[in-house]
């Protein structure tokens, strides 16, 4: 007898389902970024400032008057960015959250300049140049770089 009521109050619990939880009843605090590496922007030194407007210019140069139309100026133009990049990469520590952000940026260019290079078409080529700058372009929105001015692709 005693489990009939019990049933009964296990039943009308299941039927009323969980209480409502508003958004503005949390009482969490909402999360913190944790690290300089979080914040946005990230920090940039000179060397890295300098290094990506050369890199900037590399590509408004070849960029000028229109996109490279030839199979071979895109591959000219990716040899000369993947220099660049070299160059801003050559001694830097990638140990670090900041050091890692950095290298899956200049990682993203690279594959950019892989596609210009390797790619069998110059439509396809001229996607790997897309990558590149707007991996550019949002280097400018996450670093500290006062005056970058993002490039048009």
């Amino acid at each position: 007898m005693q489990f009939l009521p019990m049933l009964a109050v296990v039943v009308g619990l299941g039927f009323a389902g969980p209480a409502p939880v508003h958004a503005d009843s949390d009482s969490r605090a909402a999360p913190r970024l944790s690290t300089p590496a979080d914040e946005i922007p990230r920090p940039a030194d000179e060397r890295l400032r300098a290094g990506m407007l050369d890199l900037r210019a590399l590509l408004a140069q070849g960029m000028e008057g229109g996109q490279p139309v030839a199979e071979a100026d895109y591959v000219a133009l990716a040899a000369k960015i993947e220099q660049q990049v070299q160059a801003i990469s050559a001694g830097r520590d990638f140990h670090n959250r900041a050091g890692r952000h950095l290298q899956w940026l200049l990682g993203d260019i690279t594959d950019g300049v892989q596609l210009m290079r390797d790619a069998p078409r110059a439509p396809a080529k001229r996607l790997g140049l897309m990558r590149v700058v707007e991996t550019l372009n949002y280097y400018g929105r996450e670093y500290d770089h006062p005056g970058w001015e993002p490039l048009k692709p």
